[in-house]
């Protein structure tokens, strides 16, 4: 044990000196790190709810396997306070890591309004297309929340339709299209009955 602490001392000195400056970086970095976090989340609402005069945060009771969770139901209202949508956050495990979703639907939970990411660590230059492609992302601007979405490949040169269910996939990235409509998918029928429950639809 001697002989192990004469050796390695100096690396264990480092360590120790390298696990503290970090630890007062992150401390001193937190702040704005939320504080983008905050800015990034707002910014993805109001892509999503365009033509909303304010919104409101409901808080509300999800069923899961694992026992009772919760989530943040964002309202966009008009003027005389009636609902032009609500965005909720969805997310699950891509092709590399997690993606994180802003989701988008009309108050009838009918059509999907859009999607906004949050966060994504896919491929670049392939699976990252989810957070750069308009074209994949405006697949969701209208289309049907039931039946649920299902992806097809074809040609993503022009904008697809948004009338029907199917997702056209990014080139090269068919696995990460299909995890973004497993999550939408997933998530919409958690939240249905729940939205509907609780009074926030009409």
């Amino acid at each position: 044990m001697r002989e192990f602490l004469r050796t390695s001392w100096l690396v264990l000195a480092a360590s120790f000196v390298f696990g503290l400056l970090l630890a007062v970086t992150y401390t001193g970095w937190q702040p704005r790190i939320e504080a983008n976090k905050v800015a990034r989340l707002q910014r993805g609402i109001r892509s999503i709810l365009t033509d909303a005069d304010s919104l409101r945060a409901d808080t509300l009771a999800i069923p899961a396997a694992a026992g009772m969770g919760s989530t943040i139901v964002y309202t966009g209202l008009r003027a005389d306070g009636q609902p032009v949508g609500y965005v909720y956050t969805a997310e699950g495990t891509g092709f590399q890591d997690r993606i994180e979703l802003l989701v988008g639907v009309d108050p009838q939970l009918a059509r999907y309004r859009g999607i906004s990411v949050l966060f994504a660590a896919e491929t670049p230059g392939f699976g990252d297309a989810i957070r750069d492609s308009a074209i994949f992302g405006c697949q969701f601007n209208g289309t049907p929340t039931d039946p649920p979405l299902i992806v097809v490949k074809g040609p993503d040169s022009e904008r697809p339709r948004t009338d029907d269910h199917e997702i056209v996939s990014i080139t090269g990235a068919t696995i990460t299209s299909e995890s973004v409509t497993a999550i939408l998918n997933r998530r919409i029928a958690e939240l249905r009955p729940v939205l509907q429950r609780e009074g926030v639809t009409p």
